[in-house]
This record gives structure tokens, sequence and C-alpha cells, in this order.
């Protein structure tokens, strides 16, 4: 009762002074008391029906909103008021469809991590176990020990990719960078397995810049020379030209029936399904972040000549993604 009427503290006062008012006349001007008898009964009756109609509906009003307190989804939250009653409910139901969403958004963060790390946490089975096979030789290969540990080292960097991706710390630093460096930076990682399986390179080197992220076009440019090397038969060929790196295997190929579905999370295609190695990770990763870097990527392929794929870095800037 006292919140009610503290609440109604400035109408109480209204009421107060009108029935002052109404007094002063009266008695100034001489006016019949009869007629002034009735007429503050009538108001009297009037006002206490209104107010306690008031008191009734603030004091459900407050049940109501007390019992939704430990419910956790008020957005269905319907009931009569003021206009200022329906702002508030405004208020809530678009903090509450904000708090879905954001929940959602969530969840499939979640589950995206989840999947990739699932993927990851299989795939790592196979070099594991390679490693524990050769060990158990007294003279184990040393270079197939060499290239499981590189594979365990590739799929490290995927799932770290991975999680600082989407991470709201991860920053991206563009600046004018030699993709010879780089380049050359990357083959020096796959140098022992170029050697493994007895593949020529082809590159002469370049001295063209681009503006773009180093950290990343390293991750990517792995993800596709590691690729190249897993399906060369007998050379890769690396160009630069205009800021474009084309990286040609002679390779299989990809199937026409793969092809659009090669950037999707956890797809190996036909070939990397006849390989073990393959996670389904690297191009989707690798897109990924082109597509962050406002650069782009795309393949080129056939049974006859291998695959071709194109890093263009003629274009940067940081995308907005969902």
């Amino acid at each position: 009762m006292k919140h009610w009427l503290y609440d109604r503290r400035t109408l109480l006062l209204l009421l107060a002074i009108l029935f002052g008012i109404q007094l002063f006349i009266f008695f100034v001007y001489d006016l019949n008391p009869d007629a002034l008898g009735y007429m503050l009964l009538l108001e009297f009756v009037l006002i206490n029906i209104y107010l306690v109609l008031d008191y009734w509906r603030h004091t459900l009003s407050h049940r109501f909103l007390t019992a939704q307190r430990k419910v956790p989804d008020l957005s269905w939250m319907e009931f009569d008021g003021t206009l200022k009653d329906r702002d508030y409910q405004r208020i809530i139901r678009q903090r509450e469809k904000l708090r879905h969403e954001q929940a959602e958004q969530y969840r499939r963060d979640q589950q995206h991590m989840q999947d990739i790390h699932d993927l990851w946490v299989h795939q790592n089975k196979l070099p594991i176990a390679a490693l524990k096979l050769l060990l158990e030789d007294p003279q184990p290969d040393i270079r197939e020990m060499k290239s499981q540990v590189l594979r365990l080292e590739q799929y490290t960097q995927m799932i770290l990719a991975a999680a600082r991706l989407d991470s709201p710390e991860t920053d991206y630093v563009f600046d004018w960078v030699k993709l010879d460096d780089i380049l050359r930076s990357t083959i020096r990682t796959f140098s022992p397995e170029f050697i493994r399986r007895k593949l020529r390179l082809d590159y002469s080197g370049t001295e063209e810049k681009a503006l773009t992220d180093a950290r990343w076009l390293t991750f990517v440019l792995e993800q596709i020379i590691s690729n190249a090397v897993k399906y060369a038969s007998h050379e890769i060929v690396i160009q630069v030209q205009e800021a474009q790196i084309t990286i040609r295997d002679d390779g299989p190929g990809i199937p026409p029936q793969d092809l659009e579905r090669i950037w999707t999370k956890g797809v190996t295609g036909s070939n990397g399904r006849r390989r073990t190695s393959a996670t389904g990770l690297g191009l989707y990763l690798a897109r990924t972040v082109m597509d962050r870097l406002g650069h782009d990527i795309r393949i080129s392929t056939s049974q006859e000549t291998g695959t071709a794929v194109t890093i263009d870095l003629r274009h940067a800037g940081i995308l907005e993604h969902d």
C-alpha cells in the first residue's frame, strides 16, 4: 500500500488542491451547501472507485512481475498498462530478442569449434599411429618420421587458426610484404616432403609486393602447398604475376562433382577419401581467411593438367563476417 501511495503522491496532492479550490469557491460565493454536499459526495465516490481499481490493477501487475522474476524468457510478456508500461514492454521484448540471437550465435560458434575439434582429433590419430609403428622399427625411416611430425604441426596450426579466426582479440596487420620472402619460407617448410616424394619445384622467384597480412597469408600458402605436395605426381609450379600467386600441381585433378564442395568444412572429396591424410579443413580455413582479408582465391582443375590454385592479392581490406 505505501508504495502505491508513494507512486500516486502527485495525483493525490492534485485532488486535495482541487477539493480545496472548490470549497473556497463555494464559501466565497455563498453557494447552496446542499449542492456542495452532492458534488463532493459524487466526486468522492467516483475518485474512490478509480483509486480502488487503480490499486487493484497496481497489485495485479506487481504480483505478475514478481512471479516472472524466475522466468528466463520474458519476450512473450503482455499486460495492459500506460504508454510508459508499453514502452517498457517493447524494450524488454527487444532485449529478449537480442539475447536469443546472441545465445543462438554462441551456440553455432561452439558447435562450429566442436566440429573442427572433432575432425582435428580424429585426423591426429593417423600420424601418431604411424609414428608409433616407425618407432617400433629398429631402424626407423627418419624422413617418414619427419613427414608425420610435419603433418602433426600442420593439424595443430589448423586448430589454432580456426580458434583465432573467430576470436574478438584477433588482429589483422596489413603491410606491403615481399611475396618472395613468404613463398620461400613456406617452400622451406615443405622441402623434406619435396625430397621424400621426389617432386620437382618450378619457382624462379619474384620481386612483387602485395598489401596483406603476412602471417595469415603464410598460413594459406601452407594449406595450398601442402595439398599440392599431397596430390602432385612429379612437379609443382609456382608463378607470381600482378599480385596473383598460382600454385599448380600435375596431380589427378578434382572431379567436377567435388569442385563446388571443396571449400566446405569437413568435405574431402573423392581424392581426399582415397588419401587418409585429408582433413577437409585446409581449404575451408584458407577460403575463410581470404574472405576476411578481402582477397580472392579460386581453383581451376582438370584430370589432364592437374589443379591450379590462384591467390589474388590485388584487393585487400578487412570484411565483416557473421
